[in-house]
């Protein structure tokens, strides 16, 4: 079964951002109305990016939103089977109890019983990986849940956006190698206009100890998934305990090689 009933034309008249958390914050890549198709801005809080993009008509971020209290999220699940080798992008995201008691203590947060939190509600550590974003995770989560409207703002992630825009082939080589980025240009040449000016403009804007070249790439992909209709990994979602919505949205196109299904099956 395909994600969408056959390739969608962009919504090139929509006005998409896309986020991607940084060393030096918040990285943002949006449409514009003017000679650049593009432009980019470094925050220093996501309460900033969000307060200057409210009218967005699309709001992807690769930040975690909704938080398992149970079980691993089935989104996480259904985004490492599309992503097949290159699954390993995706690790659990911490339970809505870490991100809770973060957001109690603050900076005085110690991993230890973060750890021991994750081991009892989902049965297994919490990852250095995923301890070192959680103030980020905790941060989206306290805009999302007392600030700001939701129902623009949706949990994306830019390894699934890259392979859905590549009918559905993740991309193998890593982001961090010259061959993997030049890959994901690739992409990005057929589905993002102004991305390579972006890109080099963030490049010389920002030091790299604060934005690195993958925290650029991640946020020029997810405008370009935003100009597509999206879809739903799973496809009905269920919702955490603050009642928002435990999904990966990506975009709703078909690779061309599905037309080809029927004879395959024969």
């Amino acid at each position: 079964m395909g994600l969408g009933s056959g390739p969608v034309p962009r919504r090139v008249t929509q006005s998409v951002v896309g986020v991607d958390g940084c060393a030096g914050g918040w990285f943002a890549v949006w449409t514009a109305d003017s000679d650049e198709p593009l432009r980019s801005g470094r925050y220093e809080s996501i309460e900033a990016v969000v307060d200057d993009h409210a009218a967005a008509d699309t709001f992807l971020i690769d930040m975690p939103i909704g938080l398992p209290d149970s079980e691993p999220r089935a989104c996480d699940s259904a985004a490492r089977q599309r992503l097949g080798a290159r699954g390993s992008s995706i690790f659990p995201v911490p339970c809505r109890a870490v991100v809770d008691y973060v957001q109690r203590e603050g900076d005085t947060a110690a991993y230890d019983h973060a750890n021991t939190l994750q081991r009892e509600q989902l049965g297994s550590g919490l990852s250095k990986q995923a301890w070192n974003i959680t103030p980020k995770i905790a941060a989206v989560d306290t805009v999302l849940r007392n600030e700001h409207p939701t129902q623009n703002i949706r949990e994306s992630h830019p390894e699934c956006c890259f392979a859905a825009l590549n009918d559905w082939y993740p991309i193998a080589q890593a982001k961090s190698t010259t061959s993997g980025r030049a890959a994901r240009f690739g992409v990005l040449d057929s589905e993002l206009d102004g991305w390579r000016d972006r890109y080099q403009t963030a490049l010389d804007e920002h030091y790299r100890k604060h934005l690195a070249r993958d925290d650029i790439i991640d946020a020029l992909v997810l405008v370009a998934a935003g100009q597509h209709a999206l879809t739903s990994l799973p496809a009905e979602p269920p919702t955490d305990q603050a009642g928002l919505s435990m999904e990966i949205v990506v975009p709703a196109v078909d690779p061309s090689w599905h037309r080809h299904l029927s004879v395959a099956e024969q």
